[in-house]
């Protein structure tokens, strides 16, 4: 499970967010899960840029394990 901070003493999983929306100003953004919303200090452009960030490294990384794995012939998956 991976959390993000989204103010200082609020953290959410980050499977647990459904919407992010742009705050009242360009500094903060509004973060909807199912059982809250949340004020975010970050901006909403970079807020999705961690959000993706943080999603994409285990499927590729698990994807080039596993091409490795195929060229040099030890395939345990």
């Amino acid at each position: 499970m991976k959390y993000i901070e989204l103010a200082e003493g609020i953290s959410v999983r980050i499977e647990d967010i459904e919407s992010v929306s742009k705050g009242e100003d360009d500094l903060t953004s509004i973060v909807k899960t199912q059982y809250n919303i949340y004020k975010s200090t970050f901006p909403y452009g970079v807020l999705l840029e961690l959000l993706e960030s943080n999603q994409e490294p285990e499927d590729k990384s698990r994807e080039e394990e596993m091409n490795i794995l195929k060229q040099i012939g030890v395939f345990s998956g």
